[in-house]
């Protein structure tokens, strides 16, 4: 089912002063997400569970005389309009909105600044963890047991992950794509055999 069920777009202010009523019969007091703005310009973003008697009141508050049409969206779910109205204000910034409302999506920004920390550690350990003069490094055989089953994979000379015939840009990666979780240390996670035959952790081998 689509979210926006019904929209009427750039209608002019004199239509909600002289014609309120007859929005009033259009849209009764249905929820959803409007915008004002100020000729071409976005002005504002707000979201209302009265769309008709927000934008009413938008005619004597602050916004008075800062807009000359609207545009409202109804929305299917009144449980949907604050995540919306968080999106819309978020990504296009009306000047006429003060605070950004709270949206209750996870931000992923120290998650990706985390990724990218361990997925250049691991490439420091692929690239310079060997001695210098020392031969090139061939494929090496990896495995690990998460919750009591056995995975393998390898370990291309060029520092790619293969396994279950996918290719992972770093040890890590293809150990959050087994575990499912965010973190994952894939140069402890992975374990391949020493000089000795002895499975060791994956830093060691490098």
């Amino acid at each position: 089912m689509a979210i926006i069920t019904k929209k009427l777009q750039n209608i002019g202010i004199s239509a909600l002063e002289n014609y309120s009523f007859l929005l009033t019969e259009l849209i009764a007091e249905q929820p959803g997400i409007y915008a004002l703005y100020k000729g071409d310009d976005l002005y504002y973003i707000g979201k209302a569970v009265d769309l008709k008697r927000r934008l009413s009141q938008h005619l004597k508050d602050r916004h008075h005389k800062k807009w000359d049409k609207f545009s409202l969206f109804i929305v299917n779910n009144e449980k949907h309009i604050g995540d919306l109205e968080s999106l819309l204000v978020t990504i296009c910034e009306p000047k006429g909105n003060r605070q950004h409302p709270r949206g209750k999506a996870v931000n992923l920004e120290s998650d990706f600044k985390k990724r990218i920390d361990t997925y250049r550690q691991e490439q420091d350990a692929l690239l310079f963890g060997r001695k210098p003069g020392a031969p090139a490094r061939k494929t090496i055989s990896l495995q690990t047991i998460y919750k009591g089953k056995k995975y393998t994979a390898k370990l291309l000379p060029n520092g790619n992950i293969v396994f279950n015939k996918k290719t992972f840009s770093s040890p890590s990666a293809a150990g959050r794509f087994i575990t499912g979780k965010i973190s994952n240390n894939g140069l402890q996670f992975w374990k391949g055999k020493d000089k000795k035959g002895k499975l060791v952790p994956l830093k060691k081998l490098l």
